[in-house]
């Protein structure tokens, strides 16, 4: 975990709501400078605390099947399965998890034929599946990245 002071906390909050916001922009907002704000966001970038991308709806730009589909894997094989699982191109999210499924990722395809492909074909490749579920997602209503920062580790 990386230990944040207030004005780093202050940036992840204003780059949540705003991906494309101005340095000058969060040093008014923060109360401190430009150089200050750019030296921060370095930083947090650098360590992998932040990374600035576009996100579109995959509905919107041509990937009409987008799926959700949770893995049992063999115990041993988690980390190896995880990796490759991440390898794959189709895979936009890839978690271990509690419950019912040891592993759940999304894939976004462009139509039925690709996911039925990545089911048969490509899902099977990875070793140590054991067994997997898929719910096709028929339409997003949220998709947000503004959680918030915690207030633990904050100097």
């Amino acid at each position: 975990m990386v230990t944040l002071d207030r004005v780093e906390r202050e940036i992840i909050l204003l780059l949540q709501q705003d991906g494309r916001m101005p340095y000058v922009e969060m040093a008014q907002r923060t109360g401190v400078s430009e150089g200050t704000i750019r030296r921060k966001f370095n930083r947090l970038k650098e360590e992998g605390v932040i990374n600035i991308v576009g996100v579109a709806n995959p509905f919107k730009i041509g990937f009409n099947t987008v799926a959700i589909i949770g893995l049992r894997v063999q115990q041993k094989m988690l980390e190896q399965a995880a990796t490759k699982l991440s390898s794959m191109p189709a895979v936009r999210y890839v978690a271990v998890s509690t419950g019912t499924h040891d592993i759940i990722i999304q894939v976004c395809l462009e139509d039925n034929q690709q996911l039925s492909d990545f089911l048969l074909r490509q899902l099977p490749e990875v070793e140590g599946i054991i067994a997997s579920d898929t719910s096709v997602v028929l339409k997003i209503y949220k998709q947000t990245y503004d959680w918030g920062v915690p207030l633990r580790g904050v100097s």
